[in-house]
């Protein structure tokens, strides 16, 4: 399964983000942006792809949108 990356539109989003994730038991990390992203603030947070559907639904809630969704693989990032 390929990792997945959420990027935002500022650094307080990403902690945010990362806080919230972690309250609910989603395995998340900071990392920063891959030179193949210019989009946000700097940094992202690395996740499963499996637990895409739910880390999204948690962020709604919180009301934090990532400013873009990309699929980690060997190839492109």
């Amino acid at each position: 399964m390929e990792d997945i990356l959420f990027t935002f539109h500022n650094t307080h989003h990403s902690i945010m983000a990362e806080s919230l994730l972690l309250g609910e038991k989603i395995s998340v990390k900071v990392m920063p942006m891959p030179e193949a992203i210019t989009a946000g603030c700097g940094l992202c947070l690395r996740l499963q792809e499996g637990d895409c559907p739910k880390a999204l639904e948690i962020l709604k809630q919180g009301s934090i949108i990532p400013r873009g969704i990309f699929k980690k693989d060997s190839r492109n990032i």
